[in-house]
């Protein structure tokens, strides 16, 4: 990690404290070309595209 990255690393963390902001982390489902954050959303396409083929 480069000095300026730590820097605005620093800037942000310092901002998103001042305005109350949080960060979560977030899984996402891929499913052919498509990017999902629900599974029951990427299944239910899986299913749609299986009675397709």
């Amino acid at each position: 990690m480069t000095q300026n990255t730590e820097v605005q690393q620093s800037q942000d963390a310092e901002e998103m404290a001042k305005y109350g902001i949080t960060r979560e982390p977030v899984d996402y489902y891929i499913f052919d070309t498509f990017r999902y954050t629900s599974l029951k959303d990427a299944i239910a396409q899986a299913k749609r595209c299986e009675k397709t083929r």
